[in-house]
């Protein structure tokens, strides 16, 4: 005979596998303590702060005369052909040449290739810069899912545990740099129409846009801009000056500025996105 189960095991049963189904996977291994390291890693892995530790290798490019610039693959080629025509061994002048260029591109010791690195991480819609999203791409995709995310205004409310913060934990720790740039709009919208039209962040932001949308060539439809004659090296500094300008003035904005009376309700926005909307795969 199989053994009497009683009314309180069998429902505890079902509990729990009405909760291994529906609830995120995400939301056991989320806790609270798990958003600080979320947001050092962020932070350490930010723009500014990779920028910062490369400060000595952005020095020496500044104190040098000569511009750094693309190798020219011409002159190689023809000194490649010379090499095979002497030598006689294709194989074996033609791999190390092969090497050398994927280094010089790849490197990052040029200008050339810190302001393509620039123009990947502060694109328009990752304009702090955050380790992730890495690109503007993947910065782009991550936009569109929180758009995607389903509103249910909460979830039901338990005897055990606290879903609500649960909740509002993982989605904090999923979405966290865009809910930084929600708070960074925030504040560009509060600078602009309740300080000063003059106020410096709005701007600050227009003006790296401006410098990271700029080609390093002439432009068409600008002719009289003669940005092919900017040292790119001098591009590179100006972004990361407005940059690191842009991050002062958002925490002077955030902290200093914004009336305590509207920090809360702007916080509170953030927060209550995080607890209305159901978390992913869930």
């Amino acid at each position: 005979m199989a053994p009497r189960v009683s009314k309180q095991e069998a429902r505890k049963a079902a509990k729990g596998k009405k909760t291994d189904g529906d609830e995120h996977p995400s939301a056991e291994a989320v806790t609270s303590a798990d958003l600080l390291p979320r947001v050092k890693a962020l932070v350490m892995g930010s723009c500014i702060v990779q920028n910062a530790q490369n400060a000595p290798k952005l020095l020496e490019l500044l104190q040098n005369k000569e511009v750094a610039k693309p190798p020219a693959p011409v002159e190689e080629k023809k000194e490649e052909e010379t090499e095979k025509k002497e030598e006689g061994d294709e194989k074996e002048t033609v791999d190390p040449p092969i090497e050398q260029k994927e280094t010089k591109q790849g490197s990052g010791d040029t200008a050339t290739d810190m302001f393509n690195g620039l123009c990947t991480q502060l694109s328009w819609c990752n304009v702090l810069g955050l380790a992730e999203p890495a690109s503007g791409e993947e910065a782009l995709t991550a936009w569109k899912a929180l758009k995607t995310l389903e509103l249910d205004f909460g979830p039901r409310a338990k005897r055990n545990g606290s879903p609500g913060l649960d909740r509002i934990v993982t989605n904090l720790y999923d979405n966290f740099p865009q809910y930084m740039h929600l708070l960074l709009a925030m504040m560009m919208l509060h600078s602009f129409l309740f300080r000063s039209f003059f106020a410096c962040l709005p701007w600050l932001v227009g003006y790296q846009m401006a410098s990271v949308l700029l080609p390093l060539t002439a432009l068409a439809q600008l002719p009289q801009v003669p940005l092919d004659q900017v040292p790119t090296k001098f591009r590179v500094a100006g972004t990361l000056a407005i940059h690191a300008l842009v991050w002062f003035f958002f925490l002077f904005e955030f902290v200093w500025k914004m009336w305590f009376f509207v920090k809360i309700p702007a916080i509170g926005l953030v927060v209550y996105h995080a607890y209305a909307v159901r978390p992913r795969d869930q």
